[in-house]
């Protein structure tokens, strides 16, 4: 049976937003402060301006909620997995601090903004546990345990959770928190539109970020834009003259499904650390219970056939939660360092005023609402005693080396592809399918859709050169390097890629 490919979100979230900015009018525009991406990061980082005598423009590259902060599973936690015992081994006690400390602040945000404006986001407070099956997992809970009683959290160890299926064991932190983020950030976006301080423009893609006499001149697929300060909060750091992101993150998806339940649901958030990882909550609003099973995770572009992801989770569903109905599920993608903490402040430490957030590793709704409060502190030259942990400019070799080995891995690979000769004819290629031919030496990616046309594309990543493949599951070109996705006509649907894909109209299809 065929599912909604889109969030539980996405159909839930009423999408009163009112765009009152013609993105026409952008070219020649210049703030004091422009935000690049109207995600999570982008707008929580824009409602701490708002009120600072501040000019602010927002730019987003496709519509608000249509990124990477409409396809979460929504925990707002500072429970990230087993983080702690992992910072204060192979960094510091005071290091695992910071990093805690500015969680704890994101979180608190979150709370206050909801508070304040009367926000109606399903927002529920609920304990975080890491759950164990397997005696490794066990022992690595009970060592991170230990790191909570050094840094002071309130945490606690439990043999019994409510999950239908055999655990060893749990830690668990109470008053964390729960929402729907897409109510919260439709909400938190018609507040920024309101405020005289603020401009938005959707569908208006950045392309470029040059200095220029003491300000940054920002090329768009609307015009150029000038700020002051430039703050890029896309995920994905696209620009690739500063900083060399495309050697220090990499993309890893995941899988969530969302389904109506027989049991009676229960509370918490749950996720175990060992693979399989799966992560296990019920999302409670007004209307309904909704169980959100999230995992089947691996780095983006690796898997030959996404659909066994989506079988995987299936399949734990149905073993655990029998009779449930399936009523959407989705893919998402999330940016990882390779020393596991993200990069929040200055993009270069060679370049002025332009700033950065990235690298939240799949726990970006505490992590957003931290970046926001640092890069606040930056634009504001507010001090503050947990932002340095994040600095984008840190070297961090030893932690970073295993991670990083692997990913060349990746990249090797895929540009290994480049040079193997592909195997398929165009004969080959079902409806529904896309498939890389080789024709007359040039290799060709080739979609099929159910009416028999043909989509042609040239199958390198316009990022960085990398070989693209077809993923199956949602019809899309993915990039194994940097994470770059782009439909069977070549338009880009996530970066860090800004351009279209070469487009191929000089090859004869048979019909």
């Amino acid at each position: 049976m065929e599912y909604p490919r889109h969030s539980y979100w996405h159909e839930t979230a009423d999408n009163k937003i009112e765009n009152k900015f013609n993105k026409d009018r952008i070219n020649g525009s210049s703030y004091d402060v422009l935000i690049i991406g109207a995600g999570l990061t982008g707008l929580n980082t824009a409602y701490l301006l708002k009120d600072s005598g501040h000019k602010i423009g927002i730019i987003e590259a496709s519509t608000v909620g249509y990124g990477v902060s409409g396809y979460t599973t929504a925990k707002i936690t500072v429970q990230h997995e087993l983080i702690y015992d992992y910072l204060i081994d192979g960094f510091s006690l005071e290091e695992a601090k910071k990093y805690l400390k500015a969680n704890e602040e994101g979180l608190r945000l979150y709370k206050e903004i909801i508070e304040e404006n009367n926000i109606r986001c399903d927002y529920k407070e609920q304990t975080a546990y890491v759950y164990a099956v397997t005696e490794q997992e066990h022992d690595k809970i009970k060592k991170e345990l230990e790191a909570y009683k050094k840094l002071g959290i309130d945490g606690f160890y439990t043999d019994s959770i409510p999950l239908p299926l055999q655990v060893m064991g749990a830690i668990g932190i109470r008053n964390q928190g729960q929402f729907n983020p897409l109510k919260y950030l439709y909400e938190l976006y018609n507040i920024l539109r309101r405020s005289e301080s603020c401009e938005i423009y959707e569908n208006v893609r950045a392309l470029n970020i040059e200095p220029l006499d003491g300000k940054h001149l920002v090329t768009t697929d609307a015009g150029e834009i000038t700020a002051h300060k430039v703050i890029v909060a896309t995920h994905y750091p696209f620009d690739n003259s500063f900083g060399l992101y495309f050697l220090r993150l990499y993309q890893e998806k995941s899988y969530v499904v969302a389904a109506r339940t027989k049991p009676e649901p229960f509370e918490g958030m749950y996720i175990n650390h060992t693979e399989p990882v799966y992560s296990v909550k019920y999302h409670f609003s007004d209307n309904e219970s909704i169980l959100l099973l999230g995992g089947g995770k691996h780095r983006t572009g690796e898997k030959d056939n996404e659909e066994d992801s989506y079988k995987e989770l299936e399949d734990f569903l149905n073993e655990n939660f029998p009779d449930a109905e399936i009523i959407s599920k989705w893919s998402t993608q999330d940016c990882k360092s390779y020393d596991k903490i993200p990069f929040i402040g200055l993009y270069s430490s060679s370049v002025d005023n332009l700033y950065v957030a990235t690298g939240f590793k799949k726990w970006g709704m505490s992590h957003s609402a931290a970046a926001a409060i640092i890069l606040r502190n930056k634009i504001l030259d507010i001090e503050d005693d947990f932002s340095d942990v994040f600095n984008p400019s840190r070297y961090t070799p030893v932690k970073s080396s295993m991670e990083f080995f692997s990913s060349v891995g990746v990249i090797l690979k895929s540009f290994a592809k480049r040079v193997a000769p592909p195997p398929d004819n165009v004969e080959d290629i079902e409806a529904g399918a896309g498939k890389i031919i080789n024709y007359n030496s040039m290799r060709v990616g080739v979609y099929k859709d159910e009416k028999g046309d043909y989509f042609l594309i040239n199958p390198v990543c316009s990022h960085l050169k990398c070989a693209l493949s077809f993923n199956e599951a949602e019809k899309t070109w993915d990039c194994p390097c940097h994470g770059s996705r782009f439909d069977i006509k070549g338009n880009v649907l996530e970066g860090p890629a800004v351009k279209p894909l070469d487009k191929i109209d000089n090859v004869k299809i048979p019909r």
